[in-house]
């Protein structure tokens, strides 16, 4: 789908957070060294969704500051006195198309946002594996088709959460913009979204999206916000990292489709073929300065680990390979140690003997060579962390990799 706008909801306060989010405005809570508002932006504009609309209130200047130009803003004066229908409905005269409307509190993958744009008309993205928990927003559906949402329901009658992103048509929006004035006229300003949506259902079809296993969380709480960080974004990342594998899989399969051919119609050749390999891909260390080397004509990426700083990722199971290089340290050989926890567990050291570097240069640091630790992680979701221990005030680089399942895994 072409010029769909994006429009997201983010006039409020986020009082339900309390003492974590610091009086920041909730767009603007810190995930992975970015910031709420900057994960949406990026992941809407990578599935080709603009331009994009913030309505605001709460910290309005520093949303401003921090997403500049990168959006237009509605702005609200009574936010504290509203609810997400007054904000809504002040982004009227500002939607001139299809749009895609979200809570400016979800934090959620690419694949999210791209269910709903394969989706032909109105779409509403739900978790059909959630929807148990007593703040969470339930749906109600006939088939695949949205009947009701509210946080009080039986049940009998749940069918999964409502996620908080909308697809809607341009006749659509409209039709809830002037359903969104009716019930403010009639004193709903402290409704929510929700209610005109309910109110409409009966007329217009919602088909409801089942985005069930795809990361993705509400942030309403500090546990919310403590599970974005330590969970849900690094899932992101992985699958993320997964897609860009399979891109430049397909992007070069077009390129080799010769060589293949020659390889499967030669004898030779086929027995001088390469047996199917894993790719390792490098995790993004996101609390981490990224930075590179050079080897030969090409560019590396590594991160920048100082003597105070500890290397946090998100690892799925399997093996994981931890490579390092000390960085200033001349002579023949030079020693260090490499603490690595996962989770809560016990710490692990790993003592590494290296040299300096005949091939990778830096234009700041003498770059030793590159040492490996293989780890196996067991099946579920941990967080990885890595420390150098010794020498004291060294620093070095560091990767975190994972492969890519083999094919026809």
């Amino acid at each position: 789908m072409a010029n769909i706008q994006a429009l997201i909801l983010a006039a409020g306060r986020g009082s339900r957070l309390g003492n974590a989010s610091h009086d920041t405005p909730k767009c603007l809570l810190e995930i992975g060294r970015r910031r709420l508002i900057e994960h949406q932006l990026d992941t809407l504009a990578e599935s080709g969704v603009g331009p994009a609309g913030i309505t605001v209130g709460y910290g309005a200047d520093e949303v401003r500051e921090l997403v500049g130009m990168r959006a237009e803003y509605i702005q609200s004066s009574r936010w504290a006195s509203t609810n997400s229908l007054y904000s809504f409905w002040l982004a009227r005269d500002w939607v001139k198309g299809d749009v895609m409307v979200l809570n400016c509190d979800i934090l959620f993958s690419r694949q999210i946002i791209e269910r709903l744009l394969d989706t032909p008309g109105d779409a509403i993205a739900v978790d059909r594996s959630s929807g148990s928990g007593r703040e969470q927003m339930k749906v109600k559906c006939a088939g695949d088709r949205l009947v009701a949402m509210s946080k009080n329901m039986a049940a009998a009658e749940r069918a999964g959460e409502n996620v908080g992103i909308l697809k809607l048509t341009e006749a659509t929006a409209h039709r809830l913009f002037q359903r969104a004035g009716e019930l403010l006229e009639a004193g709903h300003e402290k409704d929510w979204l929700g209610t005109a949506v309910n109110s409409i259902t009966a007329e217009i079809p919602l088909k409801v999206v089942d985005i069930a296993g795809l990361p993705w969380i509400e942030i309403d709480f500090s546990v919310d916000l403590a599970r974005a960080r330590r969970e849900v974004w690094p899932a992101i990342q992985r699958m993320d990292s997964r897609w860009r594998s399979t891109w430049r899989g397909l992007r070069w399969a077009a390129a080799g489709g010769l060589i293949a051919l020659a390889l499967a119609t030669s004898p030779l050749l086929s027995m001088l073929a390469p047996q199917t390999q894993r790719e390792w891909d490098s995790l993004p260390i996101e609390n981490l300065q990224p930075t590179h080397i050079n080897l030969d004509t090409r560019s590396q990426g590594w991160w920048l680990m100082g003597s105070d700083e500890i290397a946090e990722v998100g690892v799925a199971p399997g093996p994981v390979r931890i490579e390092s290089r000390l960085l200033d340290r001349p002579g023949d050989e030079a020693r260090y140690v490499l603490e690595t926890v996962l989770d809560d567990g016990p710490a692990d050291y790993h003592k590494l003997t290296t040299r300096p570097s005949g091939k990778a240069t830096h234009e700041t640091w003498l770059v030793s060579h590159k040492e490996r630790i293989t780890l196996q992680v067991p099946e579920g979701t941990h967080t990885l962390q890595v420390r150098l221990l010794a020498p004291p005030s060294t620093d070095c680089l560091i990767r975190i990799r994972q492969p890519e399942p083999a094919t026809g895994d």
